[in-house]
């Protein structure tokens, strides 16, 4: 932000030359960004979906379920969609189920984030 400041050598003038104009530049202090919710630690989060046996887990549950969403259908082959695999019961409420199999489901990137945290439902097919 660019501020003009009017410097006068005699007061019987209103409006000064341009010659007696300074412009200095004002920097506004950054506001502070309020976090929402319960702070959370990055690295928890990261640590936990590089690790080897998330990894694995991962890995197992994709080839067992032929990477397709089990809510709409749609495939990365098919549909260049982007596959997650979801935690049934989310880890953020039930972290002692963060790698069981049983608690993982395969779903496309709009389906899992509509999901978020809120719903437990299980999309897998009973004949599976």
């Amino acid at each position: 932000m660019t501020k003009t400041i009017i410097v006068r050598k005699d007061f019987k003038c209103k409006h000064p030359p341009k010659s007696e104009r300074i412009k200095v530049n004002i920097k506004k202090p950054k506001k502070k960004k309020i976090q929402k919710g319960r702070p959370r630690k990055a690295s928890v989060k990261t640590d936990f979906y590089s690790s080897d046996e998330w990894r694995s887990l991962r890995y197992r549950v994709l080839r067992k379920y032929s990477g397709e969403c089990m809510c709409c259908g749609r495939s990365k082959k098919k549909h260049n969609v982007i596959i997650h695999v979801d935690h049934i019961k989310p880890r953020s409420r039930f972290p002692h189920l963060e790698l069981s199999f049983e608690n993982l489901q395969i779903l496309c990137e709009d389906c899992n984030l509509g999901k978020s945290n809120t719903d437990c439902v299980d999309w897998r097919p009973d004949d599976i």
